[in-house]
């Protein structure tokens, strides 16, 4: 595929990739846009083929980036020329593009996104930043995290001033495929990045320590790691299971003088819940830092 180098409003197609595809969603075929085609954009878009409601001959991208074109083709798409375009034919946008690129995305789209579902996963980028732009345009804002990738997000989303509770629905439908989602206040969000949002950091250098202690202990590394890693996964799958709080699963653990007391009893000398709760806080004052910026 020859490369496109012409400029085309703000953005050329070297700066972002574009997806279409066509969807059903609660019985009506919508067409679905995508603004960038990142690590985010392209799990969400495979994530809609996947659950084959969409057909991937209907896709349309544009982009010069060779590992972007490749995903493309899979996906048998076709190509537009511009972000505008990509808005004009869609009727729900998803920007997925990096914060810094926010304002000339919405600069080179704001002519046609009027009646359009425009839903955001700009990390930081607030609502009123967005409806600014796109006048009359229904924006609802996303705080997917990395497990997304994998399938197993956890998404919270809060509404614009025009967007209703029809595309809430489409918006929860949407990622429900790929994870948990939750609707919040906007207000919250903040708090959401420091929990979901950097919360998978904290769960990889958790495992992380763990196994090193129990090398530390006398296991092999390779042990260690894969143990690690089940301990978290199947702790973590059975709370959500089970629906019984940490505490009473602590207590179906540990024993009177046992060793999971002993455990609990030196992260608490060294301070793990503080540091784990400062930590969460710090992120969302930081998101709220980022936000002004």
């Amino acid at each position: 595929m020859k490369a496109n180098t012409q400029k085309s409003g703000l953005l050329t197609c070297h700066a972002s990739l574009f997806l279409f595809s066509r969807v059903e969603v609660t019985g009506d075929f919508m067409k679905f846009g995508f603004i960038g085609f990142g690590r985010m954009g392209s799990a969400l878009a495979s994530s809609i083929i996947d659950a084959k409601t969409a057909e991937g001959s209907e896709a349309i991208a544009c982009d010069v980036d060779g590992k972007a074109i490749k995903r493309a083709v899979e996906m048998q798409a076709k190509i537009v020329k511009n972000n505008a375009e990509l808005v004009r034919q869609s009727d729900v946008v998803f920007l997925c593009v990096k914060p810094s690129k926010a304002r000339e995305v919405l600069k080179e789209v704001k002519a046609k996104a009027s009646g359009k579902l425009v839903v955001s996963i700009m990390a930081g980028v607030k609502l009123k930043t967005i409806e600014m732009e796109l006048k009359g345009a229904r924006v609802i804002r996303v705080m997917p995290n990395a497990p997304l990738l994998v399938e197993e997000g956890a998404t919270a989303y809060c509404l614009g001033k025009n967007a209703g509770e029809e595309d809430a629905k489409l918006v929860e439908k949407t990622f429900s495929r790929i994870g948990l989602c939750v609707k919040v206040k906007e207000e919250e969000m903040n708090a959401v990045t420091g929990l979901s949002g950097s919360g998978p950091a904290y769960v990889y250098e958790f495992v992380r320590v763990l196994a090193e202690g129990a090398e530390k202990a006398g296991l092999n590394g390779d042990a260690a790691k894969k143990l690690a890693v089940q301990t978290v996964f199947g702790a973590a799958k059975m709370m959500k299971e089970t629906g019984k709080n940490p505490l009473e699963l602590i207590e179906m653990v540990k024993s009177p003088g046992g060793t999971t007391e002993q455990g609990l009893k030196t992260l608490e000398e060294k301070g793990f819940s503080e540091t784990v709760k400062k930590a969460v806080e710090n992120a969302a004052k930081k998101a709220e830092e980022l936000s002004k910026a």
